[in-house]
């Protein structure tokens, strides 16, 4: 059965057949295409794929390692007979090995990625790889040997307290610096910082991030000074908005606020919110909810009496709409599906309004045509069951090897 994929960060076709890559339908763009000489005719088959960034042919008689590949001492000391070997990802030689180890030993090394060597073995790093050719390196010489962190890292004074040396770090993913975070110590501690990814700051830590800041791919986020980083979705009702004077919100995630939230509750807890996301709030105080919120692109969406939010995966029945007893504002930031005997009557009977910043899956053409006069705010769709494409089934991928 064929397949559609969309974005590819690697597509490996090292081990790849005419079979294999004729089973994919449709390719998004791809980033780095990896193969051998007896694989480089398939490339001629990809003629449905995006954009290619990269192809890269693995020399003749060379191992194929992807990933981060250490090399120590013991390593060079065993090596009798030529190693050849194709590296895509990161090398780390490790700081015990000798110069004496490295230039005796019979490594022949080509790689697509990032070298770590220690300083006093850069230069013949550095050389060998020339020597070889091939692909494209970045060579870094460390002092302190660098420390990998991936996924979310949050960086509070217990991290810094965990190693006694200076660090080096190489972050792949998202890091947060904790706001009550000692930047004196972390001046200290931290040699350097290589973020792969989203770095998330407090506007006070900012020189000292960037003065550590030697390499980013990605961004940095920026949060304003007195703010408060809100990490996940904020529901306030009139009990827990109490606990809020005057606070400055800064978030990317749904803040949403009951009908019970007064006028004078709001004004007295919030002064002021920087969202990339979206606020859900009653019509009596959306007044307030937009002096509040300086970012035009901020999504506010009001409710009369009632509203209904789907932040995951939901299937409604007639029933369910019933159960309601008057028309209600819907807000689907997931996927919300009705049952296929949900009728016109059923929808004119139970909604009020209609924002979709997610997915609606109906029975049939006509109440997906019902549906679109409710709509206010449209970042998502409205999809007939029967209709998607089943075959879409991979999202975005990494790296796929067929």
């Amino acid at each position: 059965m064929s397949r559609i994929i969309e974005n590819v960060g690697m597509l490996d076709l090292t081990q790849a057949t005419e079979e294999t890559v004729t089973s994919i339908e449709r390719i998004g763009n791809v980033g780095l295409v990896i193969y051998r000489a007896e694989t480089a005719h398939l490339l001629t088959l990809l003629k449905n794929a995006g954009n290619i960034g990269k192809t890269i042919e693995i020399p003749e008689g060379h191992r194929y390692y992807s990933g981060t590949l250490r090399l120590n001492e013991e390593y060079f000391q065993l090596l009798e007979q030529p190693d050849r070997v194709f590296v895509n990802g990161t090398v780390i030689i490790d700081k015990g090995v000798s110069l004496e180890a490295f230039q005796s030993g019979t490594l022949h090394l080509v790689v697509n990625g990032e070298v770590y060597a220690p300083r006093h073995l850069a230069a013949a790093v550095t050389s060998a790889l020339l020597k070889v050719g091939g692909a494209s390196a970045e060579i870094h010489a460390y002092e302190y040997e660098p420390r990998f962190e991936s996924g979310k890292v949050q960086l509070n004074n217990a991290y810094l307290a965990s190693n006694s040396e200076p660090m080096e770090l190489v972050l792949n993913g998202m890091v947060h610096l904790d706001k009550e975070l000692d930047m004196e110590q972390f001046s200290a501690r931290i040699e350097k910082i290589q973020v792969n990814g989203k770095a998330i700051i407090h506007e006070h830590q900012s020189p000292y991030f960037y003065d550590k800041l030697k390499k980013i791919n990605g961004l940095v986020e920026v949060i304003p000074a007195g703010f408060e980083y809100v990490t996940k979705p904020l529901r306030l009702n009139a009990r827990s908005v109490r606990r809020f004077k005057d606070h400055k919100l800064y978030t990317n995630k749904p803040l949403i606020l009951e009908a019970d939230v007064t006028r004078d509750a709001f004004s007295q807890a919030v002064s002021e919110i920087q969202s990339t996301s979206f606020i859900i709030c009653g019509e009596e105080i959306e007044d307030l909810v937009w002096e509040r919120c300086p970012n035009l692109n901020t999504e506010i969406v009001s409710y009369e009496r009632l509203f209904v939010f789907i932040s995951g995966e939901e299937t409604w029945s007639r029933d369910q709409l019933a159960a309601l007893g008057q028309p209600a504002s819907f807000i689907v930031d997931g996927t919300l599906t009705f049952d296929d005997d949900v009728t016109e009557e059923d929808i004119k009977a139970s909604m009020s309004s209609l924002d979709l910043f997610g997915e609606v899956v109906v029975g049939e053409k006509r109440i997906k045509g019902i549906l679109y006069p409710y709509l206010r705010a449209n970042n998502g769709s409205i999809i007939v069951k029967g209709t998607e494409e089943e075959l879409a089934g991979i999202g975005n991928v990494g790296m796929l090897s067929l």
